[in-house]
């Protein structure tokens, strides 16, 4: 753990192992906090009496921040009820930022990155920042696994690339109507082997895009519906029914991709978004495609019919049919 409350703080953390963005992120946000608390060129300007700077490292006993004034008590960080955390993308890196308010005029910041912490902290971070739950992240790793292919070769003019471009999850329950299952699955008994509790089932919509090298990275898409179940106590997400998942044509086939995200969101908002081919250098794509820019998420017409796959969610006969 690492305080800072004085400009003599920060010039210390220069000669640290800590990131070069995760430092230049918070001398920047030093700098808005002396701005709007005291004078620019007090080169005396403390933090102490409006709340400071916290960066929290790996080895930090988070459930316990008592020196800071979180008590063991409270759970630490996870009972601080913080104003918001953000989640900041620093070169490929997510950097937490933790807000919480003591008093109306004490506000403490802690910045940390993912993947320091255990599991809870990391979901509890995960949650708190509104990017999706631990369960969706399983659910991710193991499409990119099962679909993901980097074999395109420009220079050869071979190969393709395939990659899971849109997810959506949905956690379902004994209420969830049996026809939003998928034909192969069914007869579907949610409390028996091998769904239970502890092996939490999920309907996933996944979107897949492609790009070879005749005509760069494909307007069209395929997307199909599949049957996860997943253990968050042993981080594992399994694809059900595989052999029969895909003997069917695909549930949307040959669709444009603003189309696609439109059947995606007809089960749940996306968790996951990747329209830009993630295997191809800025080169290839100015080779291939003619520019470099992201691609726009499309401008829905249809909004989409049910929350956050984060939670599990109840449907009824009657809610189900205006999904359609």
């Amino acid at each position: 753990m690492r305080t800072i409350q004085t400009q003599q703080d920060l010039t210390s953390l220069s000669s640290s192992t800590l990131n070069p963005p995760l430092l230049s992120h918070i001398e920047h946000y030093f700098s808005q906090l002396k701005e709007i608390h005291g004078d620019t060129e007090d080169t005396l300007f403390s933090l102490q009496k409006h709340g400071y700077i916290v960066i929290l490292e790996p080895g930090d006993n988070l459930y316990d921040l008592s020196i800071v004034g979180l008590n063991p008590e409270d759970a630490g960080l996870l009972g601080s009820s913080p104003e918001y955390v953000e989640a900041i993308n620093l070169n490929g890196l997510t950097l937490y930022k933790i807000v919480v308010m003591y008093t109306d005029d004490y506000l403490m910041t802690f910045f940390t990155l993912a993947g320091w912490h255990d599991d809870v902290i990391e979901r509890w971070l995960r949650q708190e920042a509104g990017i999706g739950w631990w369960a969706d992240e399983l659910i991710a790793n193991k499409l990119r696994n099962l679909f993901e292919r980097n074999d395109l070769n420009p220079e050869s003019q071979s190969g393709s690339n395939v990659w899971v471009a849109l997810a959506a999850t949905l956690s379902i329950n004994e209420k969830t109507p049996a026809n939003i299952i998928p034909d192969y699955a069914q007869p579907f008994t949610f409390n028996s082997d091998p769904f239970s509790q502890s092996n939490q089932p999920h309907i996933v919509r996944a979107v897949l895009r492609t790009t070879d090298p005749d005509t760069g990275t494909n307007d069209y898409v395929d997307g199909n519906t599949f049957l996860f179940r997943v253990n968050e106590a042993t981080d594992h997400a399994e694809l059900m029914y595989e052999e029969d998942a895909f003997v069917d044509t695909p549930d949307f086939q040959g669709g444009n991709v603003p189309d696609a995200y439109r059947w995606v969101c007809e089960l749940a908002k996306p968790f996951y978004i990747r329209l830009k081919d993630p295997f191809l250098t800025s080169a290839q794509r100015t080779l291939l495609n003619g520019h470099d820019q992201d691609e726009p998420i499309p401008d829905l017409t249809v909004t989409p019919a049910t929350p956050p796959s984060s939670d599990t969610i109840e449907l009824s006969p009657e809610d189900f049919e205006g999904l359609f």
